[in-house]
C-alpha cells in the first residue's frame, strides 16, 4: 500500500522529556505519539502506568503512557522514499522526451 499520505502528514518535531520521566532532557528530535496517532494508529501503542503498594503488592493504574513503534514508522518512510524516487524517475522521463 501507499504509505505517501501517512508519512507527508507526520510532524517531526523537537522536543525536550521533562525531568519527571527519567529520560534524557536534552533536545531530540521524534514525533509526538498523540498526533502521529491520528495519521496512522497501528504506529502508537498505550501502556498503562502502574505504581504498586510495597505493603500488599497491589498495583493501582495512575495512567497511561503512548509509544511510538519507530522501527514501523522507518518502514513507512523507505517505502514513502520509493514511492517518491518513482515519481522523480517517471518525470525525469518525461522532461528528457520533451526535450528531445
Amino acid at each position: 500500500n501507499s504509505q505517501w499520505d501517512d508519512i507527508k502528514a507526520v510532524k517531526v518535531r523537537n522536543f525536550n522529556f521533562k525531568e519527571a520521566t527519567g529520560f534524557d532532557t536534552h533536545t531530540q528530535i521524534g514525533v509526538v505519539a498523540q498526533e502521529i496517532e491520528t495519521v496512522s494508529p497501528g504506529l502508537v501503542k498505550t501502556d498503562n502506568d502502574v505504581v504498586v503498594d510495597d505493603a500488599n503488592g497491589e498495583g493501582t493504574i495512575t495512567g497511561t503512557t503512548k509509544r511510538v513503534s519507530y522501527s514501523v514508522l522507518y518502514m513507512k518512510s523507505i517505502k514513502a522514499l520509493q514511492e517518491a524516487m518513482t515519481r522523480i524517475e517517471t518525470l525525469e522521463s518525461e522532461v528528457a522526451a520533451l526535450k528531445g
